[in-house]
């Protein structure tokens, strides 16, 4: 019977890539995706690649992710790639602001500059996402990933370590240019990266699809609890506020 190198315990057979006792990661093979191979084929292609094989082959490409090596080079790619996403949805939500705000919101009786508010905060705000926005990615990697750590641990699903959720967090990134599509990229983009962040921990982790989903799905679900009771409460209120008219 075979034993793992580290803990010493009996394994299943066939063998698996991770120990079920102590988590210690068994295969020979040595595990790595493009972008852990930069330095060797050019930061650009490695960008494409790595791209190309999370949306086409997602559940081979973080099955062959390492789970540790540093956090830094995982990081750079989910800013990249969440940087160029968050300018395109940045610009597009100026144009938007820009050409149909005094459309929505503009009065017969609003002054020139009321009228012409919604072209200067749509400039400012994208000026602010394109200053601040790298800063804002990882600060939104970190955070994300954290909590998402948190909930695959109350879930029992998290053998593997923060290390491994950071890193299928960033590289499920790529979802991200999604948002170059005008009009429906971004709710494409949510839906994707969903989609991509279960896959990636389900393999990460080698747990099933189901306790990454429920981890995953779970703050959605509380925040659309939160919504609802949101409206209710403000129907609510209303319909008070109408009832003392009478």
């Amino acid at each position: 019977m075979a034993l793992c190198p580290r803990c010493q315990q009996p394994l299943p057979d066939p063998p698996e890539r991770f120990c079920p006792h102590c988590g210690a990661e068994l295969s020979p093979v040595v595990r790595s995706t493009p972008w852990e191979q930069r330095d060797r084929i050019g930061l650009v292609a490695a960008l494409v690649e790595t791209t190309q094989q999370v949306f086409t082959r997602p559940t081979e490409f973080f099955r062959a992710m390492p789970v540790t090596g540093g956090l830094g080079g995982p990081m750079f790619y989910g800013v990249i790639v969440g940087y160029v996403g968050l300018v395109a949805g940045a610009i597009y939500g100026a144009i938007f602001q820009a050409v149909a705000g005094p459309r929505l919101f503009g009065m017969p009786h609003r002054s020139e500059l009321e009228k012409f508010l919604p072209y200067v905060q749509g400039g400012m705000g994208l000026v602010i996402q394109i200053v601040l926005g790298p800063l804002l990615i990882a600060a939104g990697l970190f955070i994300s990933s954290a909590i998402l750590h948190l909930l695959l641990m109350l879930f029992g699903g998290a053998p593997r370590g923060f290390e491994a959720t950071f890193r299928v967090r960033c590289y499920a990134e790529a979802a991200s240019l999604l948002r170059l599509i005008p009009f429906c990229g971004t709710p494409i983009f949510v839906i994707y990266i969903l989609v991509l962040t279960i896959v990636g921990l389900s393999e990460a982790h080698a747990i099933g699809r189901g306790r990454t989903a429920a981890a995953v799905l779970l703050p959605l679900f509380f925040l659309c609890c939160c919504c609802v009771g949101a409206i209710v409460l403000a129907l609510g209120g209303l319909a008070s506020a109408l009832g003392n008219l009478k």
